[in-house]
């Protein structure tokens, strides 16, 4: 619990990506990526994304998906940096005005799970350079829950246990950190 006012460092968090794309097309996303985030500590299982036909008209089909989380733990602040890059990169890789891949940053706090949009919605907060922080979930009884406005794929069960994995590690690593100073 926090109490009085004044200014408080935020708790660091760990970074990861959201990571779709066309398997014809883009066979080897992590290539790409790496030289934003470097290579992924953790990676979830992929798994086919046929549950909603959203990006089907620019992307087209087998789309694929996969959670991967990398060894940047950091301020939460950093996040519409990391959503800029990912946006520039893929731009750069775009084939005939159309996209093949589609990199979304977010984070794992302790609390919560937070990913980054170029789109405003009720539920999403601007954070700067056009850009917005969506709350995707909550921790509650030692998990982490959906809201009403959470992605389908954050509820797989594989999105899940990457999470779980990615907060452990944030736990370990800063306590060990802790343990440094």
């Amino acid at each position: 619990m926090v109490f009085g006012g004044g200014f408080r460092e935020p708790l660091r968090v760990i970074y990861f990506n959201a990571v779709l794309y066309n398997r014809e097309y883009f066979p080897e996303p992590d290539a790409a990526i790496v030289s934003i985030f470097g290579k992924p500590l953790f990676k979830s299982p992929e798994f086919d994304f046929s549950h909603t036909e959203y990006y089907t008209p620019e992307m087209g089909r087998p789309q694929s998906k996969y959670f991967a989380g990398y060894e940047v733990i950091d301020s939460p602040e950093r996040l519409a940096e990391f959503k800029i890059k990912a946006v520039e990169l893929e731009n750069s890789l775009m084939r005939d005005g159309k996209r093949f891949i589609n990199v979304d940053p977010g984070y794992v706090a302790l609390e919560k799970v937070v990913a980054a949009s170029t789109k405003n919605f009720t539920h999403r907060i601007y954070i700067g350079g056009r850009i917005y922080a969506d709350l995707q979930l909550q921790r509650r009884k030692n998990a982490y829950q959906p809201l009403p406005w959470t992605f389908q794929d954050y509820t797989f069960p594989q999105a899940l246990e990457f999470f779980e994995k990615m907060r452990n590690h944030l736990i370990a690593e800063t306590a060990a950190a802790g343990s440094s100073e």
